[in-house]
């Protein structure tokens, strides 16, 4: 394969499409298990609008953070690839292919309206979608940069991934919708945290205003676990509260939110706050996280089978 081709594979970091996958078939299947029917058309145009907008994510953010990838040494999850330092050529390059993704996305959304006859919003929630992505490095927002890119994340990871899969299935986003979603706003918190954690010394050099760049590693994994307990208060809250009893028990994912925060908590006692040890842990974490909305996936689909 031709060198500039796997410099452009590599600069798409093809592996964080999978997270993105699982969020979305997730807002999918929360749809099927509320009042919404199954349509493989809407679910692979759903994820042929989705797609591009999260992969034009790498392409961007390596564009915007080149200088400040001198400073990171790259890890399974987190820093930059130096590609483009080590490879100037690919730079115009790399910004064009993120804008080319960001109106496929859009362009695909305004045809699945038009073909679907569904609102002008979904339209706007698309633009949005990809506009937070493009500005949380790029100038002269740079969301990352001024302190905002954790709620950045939230938002793209509690509303805007489950919230598309939610949305080309159902037809709009609702209450249910909702309910379900506002601790995953506290999931978004807790990923972009373990993104950052490794990356502290590099961020800080670069002047990149992060939560953990401020509050330092050993706050910033307190506000981790904050995070994640108060989703599991959360989703108990709700079972006990007997919500939506008829569409979804909240009693099962509580005891599936308890798989990241206990690995969480453990892995405090591991003093996670080196550089050396925040690396592995992170990626536990990661791990753990991932599993847990692979679980939360397979019970809404045996839900909607039975």
């Amino acid at each position: 394969m031709n060198k500039k081709i796997k410099d452009i594979i590599e600069l798409a970091r093809l592996r964080f499409l999978a997270g993105g996958f699982l969020l979305y078939t997730l807002g999918v299947l929360l749809a099927l298990n509320y009042t919404a029917e199954f349509s493989i058309i809407h679910f692979i145009f759903g994820y042929a609008i989705m797609m591009p907008a999260h992969l034009s994510l790498s392409f961007s953010n390596n564009y915007f953070d080149i200088e400040v990838d001198r400073h990171y040494k790259p890890t399974s999850i987190s820093g930059g690839s130096k590609i483009l330092i080590e490879n100037p050529e690919l730079i115009k390059t790399c910004r064009n292919i993120a804008i080319g993704l960001i109106f496929i996305s859009i362009i695909l959304a305004f045809v699945f309206i038009l073909v679907f006859s569904y609102t002008i919003t979904f339209l706007a929630f698309i633009i949005f979608g990809n506009l937070l992505g493009w500005y949380y490095t790029a100038h002269p927002i740079r969301l990352a940069y001024r302190g905002l890119g954790e709620i950045a994340n939230m938002i793209n990871m509690g509303i805007l991934m489950i919230g598309i899969g939610y949305w080309v299935m159902n037809g709009s986003l609702d209450f249910f919708f909702l309910l379900f979603a506002i601790p995953f706003l506290l999931y978004g918190l807790n990923f972009i945290i373990i993104v950052e954690i490794p990356d502290m010394e590099g961020d800080k050099k670069a002047k990149k205003n992060t939560l953990v760049v401020r509050l330092g590693r050993k706050n910033a994994y307190k506000i981790m676990i904050i995070s994640l307990f108060s989703a599991s208060i959360y989703f108990i809250f709700i079972a006990y509260m007997g919500f939506f009893d008829k569409y979804l028990n909240f009693l099962i994912i509580y005891l599936l939110s308890l798989i990241p925060l206990l690995i969480e908590i453990l892995l405090w006692f591991k003093e996670p706050f080196t550089k050396k040890r925040a690396v592995n842990i992170a990626q536990i974490n990661m791990g753990a996280f991932l599993l847990f909305v692979i679980l939360i996936n397979i019970y809404l689909l045996t839900q909607n089978i039975l």
